[in-house]
Formats: structure tokens, sequence, C-alpha cells
């Protein structure tokens, strides 16, 4: 059964007391994003009305641990201040209607009473929350979404959540429904309005908290769309000239700051040259003009767990002059399918291994936490809830040596065109041997993993033997899948399997791991496949 732990006094006491790796000094390298609406909604306290307590509280549980910068996101069509450009998110300037949707209406209703809420404290939510993040010791970073398509879609039948600029303008949007989730609503970037009335909101920003503010975080993954099909590469020139224009913008506003200091900027992109290309965002040329000062690269809703970050260093080479994050996000293989605890720490190990500088935390919420809601999955091994102690060891590759992770490949899935850096999934014939790798940040030098565990998911009945670096397997465990909840999502005709492999088999880097089909099997489809390290209880080598 799940286990609900409800006493915060108690976890907390139970981490204080077996978690002594916690003290381990790092040098804090996480920036942690919040995307604004989780906190206005403030599910933390079951949507109790938002005060500037709990924005001081929810701050504070970035304090003191490896985070180096806390971001908020400031919006894109609707936004958290007010502005000459953009409605505040949720307002429905007294006249405009639910439509069919009132849960909709409702949701952003409240996130606009929250933002009122705030203001009749006598704070201001962005600046609210930007200053608090300096009090508690962080950088502070406004984080906008250059395409953001939550409320571009026509179809929904909720008025308050189109923006009048959007609703007033189809001439430039996409118009093709077939890039991604609500990609016929996206700008068209290929237009010269769309592209300064982004430089004219993201200046109001500039302008607006240049003394609270450290950095300003362009999300170009927030949506990854930005022309029509196959157009991206003819407007690299433009895209760049928008890049120059907000550089000089935030510039301009670093010199009239009351404390000395830059404005960095900071860029969220796909994690290879040619995608961004494709995308009309000229990555190379931004670092070589000096138009950015940080490049975090990542994708869209689901992880790529096997980000290529050593050859994304190597791809820009010399050009690389700013430091290079490994961005997470929300879910695994589908959007029902929460990253765990033991799978971020996996990500992290192998991003900070190949060479990426810190850890970009995107959407990684503690409102079940905060909320009272923390749980183990069914088995007790397996915790999908996010939970503020992981901020303590997910930016150094060394925190994480000896730490119960796993690391696994994309099934596959694309978004916007993305590619992920995997094989899967792979269809094995009668007889047919197949090799997968995956990457392993653990070092092993004075502690190795006591199991090492491989689970891997199939279309399709066979009786696989797998190996590890040339290593057969040892057992076949029946009992895993479920204990280490592996078989969410199992589909109609699909499998879901664990092996052991010999723990001495293991190795820093890549790892093979090779399959075989017996003879006289039917076609297998190779679907997911997974490397557990178990080093040992979970309530002191941490949760999977």
């Amino acid at each position: 059964m799940i286990r609900i732990l409800n006493s915060t006094k108690r976890i907390v006491a139970t981490i204080v007391a077996t978690a002594t790796w916690i003290a381990v000094a790092a040098q804090p390298n996480i920036i942690y994003d919040n995307d604004g609406t989780e906190l206005l909604l403030n599910t933390y306290w079951n949507g109790a009305p938002l005060t500037l307590a709990h924005l001081d509280s929810l701050t504070s549980l970035a304090a003191g641990s490896q985070v180096a910068t806390y971001s908020i996101c400031s919006g894109s069509d609707f936004v958290c201040y007010p502005s000459r450009y953009c409605r505040y998110y949720g307002d429905d300037r007294g006249h405009i209607d639910h439509g069919g949707n009132t849960a909709l209406y409702n949701n952003m209703r409240t996130c606009y009473d929250n933002l009122l809420r705030i203001e009749a404290e006598g704070g201001e939510f962005m600046r609210s929350s930007l200053q608090l993040a300096r009090r508690h010791g962080m950088a502070a970073m406004i984080a906008y979404r250059m395409n953001d398509l939550h409320f571009a879609d026509a179809e929904t039948d909720c008025p308050v959540m189109w923006a009048e600029w959007w609703l007033k303008h189809p001439e430039y949007r996409i118009g093709d429904p077939s890039l991604g989730w609500h990609s016929a609503g996206a700008y068209d970037f290929a237009h010269r309005a769309v592209r300064n009335r982004k430089v004219s909101i993201i200046a109001e920003q500039l302008s607006r908290y240049r003394d609270d503010i450290d950095w300003y975080m362009l999300d170009f993954m927030r949506f990854f769309c930005y022309f029509k099909r196959g157009e991206g590469k003819r407007h690299t020139a433009e895209m760049t000239d928008m890049m120059r224009q907000i550089r000089r913008r935030a510039d301009r506003e670093s010199s009239r700051r009351k404390q000395p200091g830059r404005i960095k900027l900071a860029v969220r992109v796909a994690p290879s040259l040619a995608e961004n290309l494709e995308k009309g965002i000229d990555l190379r040329e931004w670092l070589e003009e000096g138009l950015i000062d940080l490049v975090s690269v990542g994708t869209h809703t689901l992880i790529d767990p096997a980000q290529p970050i050593a050859r994304m260093r190597s791809e820009l080479g010399n050009a690389l002059n700013t430091p290079l994050y490994a961005s997470t996000d929300m879910m695994t293989y589908t959007e029902n399918e929460p990253v765990s605890e033991g799978m971020m720490r996996g990500f992290c190990s192998a991003a900070l291994d190949q060479g990426a500088d810190g850890i970009y935390l995107f959407n990684y919420f503690f409102n079940r936490y905060v909320s009272g809601h923390y749980q183990l999955e069914r088995g007790g091994q397996v915790c999908r809830t996010a939970h503020p102690r992981m901020l303590h060891e997910l930016g150094s590759r060394q925190m994480l040596e000896g730490r119960n992770k796993t690391y696994w490949l994309s099934d596959g899935k694309r978004q916007y065109g993305l590619r992920p850096n995997t094989p899967l999934p792979l269809t094995l014939k009668a007889g047919e041997r197949r090799d997968v790798t995956i990457y392993v940040g653990d070092h092993m030098d004075s502690i190795r993993p006591r199991e090492v565990i491989v689970f891997f998911r199939t279309r399709g009945e066979a009786l696989l033997s797998l190996s590890l670096n040339g290593k057969p397997m040892t057992a076949t465990r029946a009992d895993y899948p479920a204990l280490y909840d592996r078989c969410r999502r199992l589909a109609e005709g699909e499998h879901q399997y664990a092996v052991t492999m010999p723990a001495d088999a293991l190795r820093h880097g890549d790892n093979t791991i090779t399959i075989t089909a017996p003879a006289g099997s039917t076609p297998i489809t190779l679907k997911r496949v997974e490397l557990t390290l178990n080093y040992g209880d979970v309530e002191t080598h941490g949760y999977f």
C-alpha cells in the first residue's frame, strides 16, 4: 500500500538523524526554478489565501542548500506584475467570462486574487519573491518563457485564457498543429512584430526589476516552437538580432542600477547545435558575440536522461565561454510518471560527470511535501514526491556517489521535434542480439553498489537473456517490478521484467547492456531499459 507520511516534523527528524551526508560541503551550483502559478495557486497550503509569510517560507526551503540562484517565472503572454503589454494572469477585467470551462477560469482567478492579496499586504509578487531570494542568501533570477503555449488554444472555451494581442493577430501564428501540443497557436517569430513585442516585454521587466535581479533567463524550451516547419534556419539572423537587442537593454539597465553589477543573461535551449538551428537559434553565434552568460540545455516536460552534455561541450568547443548547465523536467516516460528521487540522482550524476557545471531544476515543486502529502510508492522503495532534501545533493557528483539511483534511457518519444539521445524502441527478431549503452556517473572508488538491477519493458513476451559489459545476468526477480514501482502505465501486450547483474560488472562511464532474444521467438520490441544501483537501505542511502 502507498504509505502517506503526514508528519513533517517526524520526516525532518529522520532526515537529520540518518542523512549525515548532507553536512558535506559543496559549491552551490543549482538554479531552482518556480513557474509562478504553483506559488499563486498555493497548493503548498492546500489552496489557502497566499501571504508574504507563505512566500518567505517557500523561498527558505532552498536556503542553505546547493541552490545558488532562485528563479521565478514572470509569465509570457500573461504576467505576474503590472504591465503595459500584458494582462495579469487570471484578470478577467470585470467582463471576460469563463465560457464553458469554469474549472480553468476558477484556477486562473485564484492566481489573480492571490496577486492582489500580496499587493494588499504591501508587497508585489515578483519583487517580493526576488527580494526574499536575496535575503535568504541566493542570487535572484527572472525566467521568461519565450513562446508559452499553455493558453494558445482557441478551441478551449475559456475566454479569460486568451491574450488580447494573440486574439487580435491570428496572422502571427504558426498555424500548424503537427509540430506539438498547441503549436498551431504558437507565435511565428518570422514576423518582426512578434520579435519586437517580445523585446518590449523583456525590456519592461529588465527596467522594472533591474535592482532586484542578478540573472535574467530566456526560456526557449517553453515551448520549443518558433517557426513553420523547416523554416527556422532561414531566420537565425533575425533571432540573433533580437538577442542583440535584449543584450543591449540588459546592459542599459545594468548601468542604471543602484548597486554596480551587470545583469547576466541565461538561455535554456536544446542539447544539440543542430536542433537549436532548426528553431532559428544560433547558439554558437550568441556565445561568440558575448550575448549570453550561461547556457542550460534540456528538453520539454519528458526528461532525456542521457542528455548529451559531453557532446554539447565538444560541439561548441572554444565558443563555450560560459557555464553549461543541464536542465531537468518533471516527467519520465509519460506525463503521468513523475521523476523519482533515484532517477533524478541518476540524471544529475551522469550530467555532472560529463561536464555540466550545474543543474537547472525546472518545475521541481515541493507542494506535496509541504502540504503533508509526502508519500512513498507501493513497496516503500521509491519516492516520486519532490523533497527539499534533494537540494543538498543534486548539484554535487561527489555527494551523489554511493546514493541509491537509477540511470535510464528515453523510450524515444519526441516533443516539438526534439530527438532524445536513445536507441529505443528496439525490435529484436528471433536469436538477434542488440546492445544499449547507459552512462554511469558513479566512480565507485571507495564504495560499490551491493546490487545492480536492470529493469526492462517489452512489447511481446519472451525469455530474453541479458549481460552487463560481457558478464551474464545472475537472476530474474519477478518481485522487483512491483517493489520498485516499475509497472506504471503498463499497456496491453507489454511486459515488465527485472534481472540482477554481477556488481563487479558495473563500471564508471559507458556500460553496455546486451539483450539476446531466444531462437524461435516472435519479434519483440524493447521499450524501456533502466540500470538501478542499490547501495543500501533507503532510509540511509536514499529512496529510488
